[in-house]
């Protein structure tokens, strides 16, 4: 099928992602300070790059866990969009549970390699993840409304009735 397909990319361009993400929150969370990258133009410094980071990385984790809707409620009919209320909420919750855990660990690793733990950091990483959620739900939202995507069982065989205004063919 054209969707399992689909969705096997997709999940893969998010594994790779996500590890890559989490390899440079891990770099950047414990090298110290003067090592660290000096990006000057990311708004409220330190808490904006750690909303970055994660925005990264819940925009990675979630396409890495990332399924299409199989069931007849999320078969897309003509003028319908995709609907992600029921579909999306496990990898949502994962994204979320995965990264928060992942932020506390590395706040509370972070003494270990002469950094500080800041309670502030970890609610920045949170915020993050909601931004990359929300982010790539849009896209997703965004796609799911073009004509030319379509999430059914049978992809290959859709062919839609294309009218105009005065319901000409």
């Amino acid at each position: 099928m054209k969707s399992e397909r689909v969705e096997k990319i997709i999940r893969r361009v998010g594994t790779v992602l996500t590890i890559f993400v989490v390899c440079c929150i891990g770099y950047f969370s414990f090298s110290p300070v003067k090592e660290g990258l000096p990006i000057r133009w990311v708004p409220f410094g330190d808490k904006g790059l750690h909303l970055l980071a994660y925005a990264a990385y819940g925009f990675s984790c979630f396409l890495a866990r990332f399924r299409m809707p199989i069931d007849d409620s999320a078969v897309q009919q003509k003028y319908s969009t995709v609907r992600f209320s029921t579909w999306a909420s496990p990898p949502i919750v994962w994204t979320i549970i995965s990264g928060t855990l992942l932020g506390a660990i590395v706040e509370v690793l972070q003494p270990l390699v002469g950094r500080t733990r800041d309670v502030m950091d970890l609610v920045a990483n949170v915020m993050g993840l909601i931004v990359g959620l929300a982010i790539i739900l849009l896209v997703i939202k965004t796609i799911g409304q073009m004509p030319w995507f379509l999430i059914d069982k049978e992809d290959d065989e859709y062919e839609p009735e294309w009218t105009d205004r005065t319901g000409a063919h």
